[in-house]
């Protein structure tokens, strides 16, 4: 009898976005309407409670594999400069999306850029 062990890790992988004070970004926020036709259109991504979040859970043939996504998901979301919080738990990525904040803004309404780079995560 063959018996493998495993080792259970759980990664978590944060992009953020980089303010360097030159100037200031010019966010342009969606109206709620078009977030909710967003939504339809692709179901297995949500809202989180603030309304400000996108959320999905990708699963995987493995570890490995899920691991292999987040990266590739963590390059795409700094090549956006948009913020990203990737947790890899077994063989599921946990991802969130959000727009970037402005200095002072403690929550930013989702932009098309946000729901552009969900559209390539698939």
């Amino acid at each position: 009898m063959t018996t493998y062990e495993g080792v259970s890790q759980i990664v978590e992988v944060v992009v953020k976005q980089v303010w360097d004070g030159i100037g200031e970004r010019i966010i342009s926020g969606l109206k709620p309407e078009r977030v909710q036709e967003w939504l339809a259109a692709h179901p297995e991504w949500r809202l989180d409670a603030s309304g400000t979040v996108l959320q999905r859970i990708r699963s995987f043939p493995s570890g490995v594999a899920a691991a292999h996504f987040a990266s590739f998901v963590s390059g795409l979301a700094s090549s956006s400069a948009l913020p990203a919080l990737l947790k890899v738990i077994g063989d599921t990525v946990h991802i969130s999306l959000c727009p970037p904040q402005s200095q002072g803004q403690s929550q930013a309404p989702l932009t098309e850029t946000v729901l552009h780079l969900a559209d390539h995560i698939g």
